[in-house]
């Protein structure tokens, strides 16, 4: 199967965009994820993937605490600068992190967060997926959500 194929096809799928945030001691990890979906109410749990060459997958799969942090429409900055594979010093410099419960931070300015524990890890090809037990949440602003669909960032109304 073509791999550009299957990754245009898949980009017909809108999705919202996150930062997850996980610590392997003494280091503080983050990553862009757009492939996280709920999967039970009860418990509550969510599934996050994450590349097997990704520098945040040991912090993810190893440590057990994470964070999940929604992004606004208007924190596609945000996406970007925990997107990038090789991230330069200061990554958390002028963010504004508020400490979960489990002590892991997520980002204040956020759309809403959920503090989980990692409930299992299973092999998903070049990715791991983590099944992640919400311990915490909080919705804390009302603005729109950053969407991404066809490789852009949208927002509701389907303007770029």
């Amino acid at each position: 199967m073509d791999s550009q194929l299957f990754r245009k096809t898949l980009g017909h799928f809108a999705t919202g965009v996150s930062v997850i945030l996980a610590e392997l001691p003494p280091v503080l990890h983050a990553m862009t994820a757009n492939s996280l979906t709920s999967v039970s109410l009860d418990p509550p749990l969510i599934l996050v993937c994450v590349d097997l060459k990704a520098r945040m997958h040991a912090a993810l799969t190893v440590s057990s605490p994470f964070t999940v942090s929604f992004l606004k429409e208007s924190q596609h900055s945000l996406s970007n600068l925990f997107a990038n594979p090789a991230p330069g010093p200061g990554l958390f410099e002028n963010l504004t992190l508020t400490p979960a419960a489990h002590g892991i931070p997520y980002l204040a300015d956020a759309l809403a967060f959920l503090a989980c524990r990692v409930d299992a890890v299973y092999p998903g090809g070049d990715h791991d997926l983590v099944v992640g037990r919400v311990e915490e949440l909080e919705v804390l602003s009302e603005d729109g959500p950053l969407l991404f669909y066809q490789g852009q960032y949208r927002k509701i109304g389907g303007t770029p």
